[in-house]
């Protein structure tokens, strides 16, 4: 086994008292050979004589394997094929001749890690074309702590680099008016459309197969008297759902309207007060299920439960409906909310396109008789694509870079803008009071660690506990909501901090001195201790000048240890309730950020810091190494 010192990451090794292994190697081979001078005889080899060539041979074969570490690491990011047989004697000595060479036997797929064959060799007399002693260290293997892994060897699940501006997108945008989409037939059960009483959620076949909707005082021939005639029981919920409505995820919805026939008997002259609002199947779904006859509370349990319907509604009054006539009801903020959902595909299978609305009445004696035939929802609405964006202009999306797909679209708030010129010379992506939203192309299920680097100009202006990087569930009312969250990367006071679980268990660091408007690192990991399978978190700024742990999280009682599951990602603000907005932004300037689902190792994480070090000049000089030296056997 051999210990090979990984080199501080400070830029001038003599600063480190560090001495080339080679000088030390040649000294040992000088004293070796005044010692076989020493104890020659006549020109006889006796045994000190030979081991001392032995050793000659020896010492050459590890000045081999250490010469080739110092030059695979000098060379440009392992641009190393060996070191062919090299003399170690000078022309003084006219009596033997020591070589070294090393041999590459083996390259990893990175580049970054060889398996070496050093060999000494002596040859007697100097002239001869044979070594008479020959010694090799056979597969050592050698690795480089130049700066030359990149992110993308780690397998990010997302990477956002805004140095690279072609990841930087504004918007275009196109208005569309699509058909009209109708639906609903006298004496057929659709199926998309529903009368259910609004105490209970009942229904009835009657009033399944009618030819109307009764808004909202039900109808006794679909019902009963005593129920028709009694106000604690008499109103209706009634609902529509609409299916192939393909409007684009995130589109602004510039109108939609529901067109309903007014029918037989008139609507009495009494004020009918009532509210529109959308509805969805789940939290995590927007698209609703037909609806079943005979099936209970299919309307009622979405009017009263806050995740399965819009925060968004139409308020409605009305004094009559002739026969005769036609009645919109506008419906356009219900139907923005629905398609900015993350969870809206306007054209996937089962469910998709599928667009519910509710009618409750919150007020008034009237009554409304309506067709349900023919019923119609119109949209126009402007479908908003990516294009590339200039300096100082919006930014609509910012592009993942890791393969994954996994694009940071404008969510909430003010959206950020492009800034050239900025830290080291780059450009920046400038957050002020908006945050992005990535919708994970893969879902994160049952993850327990997790690795963040940010490249930060902060301004430290927003909220107090702004959210740099923030994971969520599209069901989760919030990032602090159990195992449907994490916050990896958040602000705290003048500093930084993370947490694991319900913002309960979290490390802190404080910038000292104040790294507000600077170029600044943050670092942020959980891994699992082995010691106790507990998570540790830990915060570091600047490549460990300033750092903190917290050990021993344990949320929750085991078995199963908690984990988490997340399907999106917040950058520069989060979420809270479903589709509101939050005040959790972290504002200021973002070269980069760059999102790991594992735990780097102690290595891994300073040669990524070391990255982000050279690349945004964060520092006027490299950082210090504080990870134990890496094991490397000799094989």
């Amino acid at each position: 086994m051999k210990y090979l010192y990984r080199p501080s990451r400070a830029s001038d090794a003599k600063e480190e008292g560090y001495i080339m292994p080679t000088i030390i190697i040649l000294i040992v081979i000088m004293t070796s050979i005044a010692y076989a001078t020493l104890v020659q005889a006549n020109n006889s080899l006796n045994l000190s004589y030979k081991q001392s060539y032995i050793q000659m041979a020896r010492e050459a074969s590890k000045a081999a394997i250490d010469y080739a570490q110092e030059q695979f690491d000098n060379a440009n990011c392992g641009n190393y094929s060996g070191t062919g047989e090299t003399s170690l004697t000078g022309a003084s000595n006219s009596r033997y001749r020591v070589t070294m060479q090393a041999d590459v036997q083996n390259t990893s797929t990175d580049g970054f890690e060889k398996t070496i064959i050093g060999t000494g060799r002596l040859y007697l007399p100097k002239a001869s074309s044979n070594a008479l002693y020959v010694f090799d260290i056979r597969s050592e293997i050698v690795r480089t702590y130049a700066v030359c892994k990149t992110p993308d060897n780690f397998a990010p699940l997302a990477w956002y680099d805004a140095s690279n501006i072609n990841t930087l997108k504004g918007s275009t945008t196109t208005t569309t008016v699509p058909p009209v989409t109708t639906y609903g037939t006298i004496n057929d059960s659709t199926r998309d459309t529903l009368e259910e009483r609004a105490d209970n959620g009942t229904q009835t076949l009657a009033a399944w197969q009618s030819n109307d909707f009764e808004m909202h005082d039900c109808d006794a021939s679909e019902f009963s008297t005593s129920i028709c005639n009694s106000n604690s029981t008499k109103y209706l919920n009634d609902g529509m759902i609409f299916s192939s409505v393909n409007i684009p995820k995130n589109s602004v919805i510039s109108s939609a309207t529901i067109k309903l026939a007014c029918a037989t008997p008139a609507g009495s002259s009494g004020t009918l007060n009532q509210r529109i609002y959308g509805f969805y199947k789940s939290a995590s779904s927007p698209h609703p299920d037909l609806f079943t006859q005979g099936a209970s509370n299919q309307l009622k349990t979405p009017l009263s439960t806050a995740a399965l319907h819009t925060s968004a509604f139409t308020s409605v009054s009305s004094n009559n409906c002739p026969p005769g006539n036609q009645t919109v009801f506008d419906v356009t903020s219900a139907a923005q909310e629905i398609v900015n959902n993350p969870n809206w595909d306007p054209t996937g299978a089962g469910n998709g396109g599928r667009m519910g609305f509710a009618f409750t009445r919150s007020s008034g004696s009237g009554s409304r008789h309506l067709l349900k035939t023919g019923n119609q929802l119109s949209i126009s609405y402007s479908s908003v694509t990516a294009s590339p964006v200039a300096n100082t202009g919006t930014l609509f999306e910012w592009d993942d870079i890791s393969g994954n797909g996994n694009h940071a679209r404008s969510a909430f708030g003010t959206s950020p803008t492009r800034q050239d010129n900025q830290i080291n010379g780059k450009t920046v992506v400038r957050f002020n009071n908006g945050s992005l939203l990535a919708s994970l192309v893969n879902a994160l299920s049952g993850k327990r660690e997790m690795t963040v680097f940010a490249v930060l100009k902060p301004t430290f202006t927003g909220g107090s506990s702004g959210r740099v990087v923030s994971g969520m569930s599209a069901a989760g009312s919030s990032d602090t909501s159990n195992s449907n969250s994490i916050i990896p990367m958040m602000g705290f006071g003048s500093g930084f901090s993370n947490s694991y679980d319900n913002n309960t268990d979290k490390a802190n660091v404080t910038c000292s001195p104040n790294c507000a408007n600077l170029p600044t690192l943050v670092t942020s990991l959980f891994n699992i201790d082995t010691t106790n399978d507990k998570i540790k978190a830990t915060i570091k700024v600047n490549g460990g000048a300033l750092t903190n742990s917290l050990p021993g999280i344990d949320p929750g009682t085991p078995p199963p240890k908690y984990t988490y599951s997340i399907d999106q990602l917040y950058l520069g603000g989060t979420r809270s309730g479903a589709g509101a907005l939050s005040s959790g932004y972290f504002n200021g300037d973002y070269g980069e950020i760059v999102v790991y689902d594992h735990a780097l190792s102690c290595h891994e994480i300073e040669d990524l810091e070391e990255y982000f070090h050279a690349k945004w000049a964060i520092a006027p000089s490299q950082w210090i190494s504080t990870c134990p030296p890496d094991n490397i056997p000799t094989l």
